[in-house]
């Protein structure tokens, strides 16, 4: 057959990680050498990612944005889009904006461009760092995950469980202070209400 169209429909959702990797690997060269279109819906964010050229991101039938998978990431069009792409998704936090600093519970971010008033600012743990003195989050370890390739530390700040990717040498324990450096040209901002983003 020479089909002009492929649909599929979660073709990887029922096979087991290691086998869905694999078969991952062989469906984006079997894309590239066939040269067909495809249509694949996912609920994997990892698998939209990886294989697509043009991702949508929808919420209950709604299109929330329609970009490549790195317009997506860098920058999603609100707070849903924001939380459903990235592993981990973007960390979120509710405070308010004035004067071009964002402020909330143990947390302090200056150098930021936005009107006045509350707003969810966004980061991923993996551009911001544990800050050896300062920092913009100052807060106690929530808890601590080894990843091997790097640790994943928690915190509560701002009302919200927020996370940054050390090294994998990083440790410490649950309890202990700890401070996050979030540089400002690393945040996103998302109107408070409607959950839209804020600027470019």
């Amino acid at each position: 057959r020479q089909p002009k169209v492929f649909l599929m429909d979660e073709p990887l959702s029922n096979l087991d990680a290691k086998l869905r990797v694999s078969t991952r690997a062989q469906i984006k060269n079997l894309s590239h050498e066939l040269k067909v279109t495809t249509i694949y819906v996912t609920h994997d964010q990892i698998e939209a990612m990886t294989l697509a050229d043009r991702v949508v991101v929808m919420e209950k039938g709604i299109v929330q944005q329609v970009g490549t998978p790195t317009d997506i990431y860098d920058k999603p069009a609100n707070t849903f889009v924001a939380s459903f792409i990235g592993n981990p998704a973007m960390n979120l936090m509710e405070g308010t904006l004035k004067g071009g600093t964002f402020t909330a519970k143990d947390i302090s971010i200056s150098g930021l461009a936005g009107p006045d008033g509350p707003v969810t600012l966004g980061y991923r743990a993996e551009d911001a760092a544990i800050a050896s003195k300062g920092g913009q989050v100052q807060s106690k370890v929530y808890s601590m995950e080894l990843l091997g390739d790097a640790t994943m530390v928690t915190v509560r700040a701002g009302g919200a469980m927020i996370s940054v990717k050390a090294g994998k040498e990083y440790r410490s324990g649950i309890g202990d202070d700890v401070a996050f450096t979030i540089p400002s040209e690393i945040c996103h901002l998302f109107d408070a209400q409607s959950g839209e983003r804020i600027g470019d």
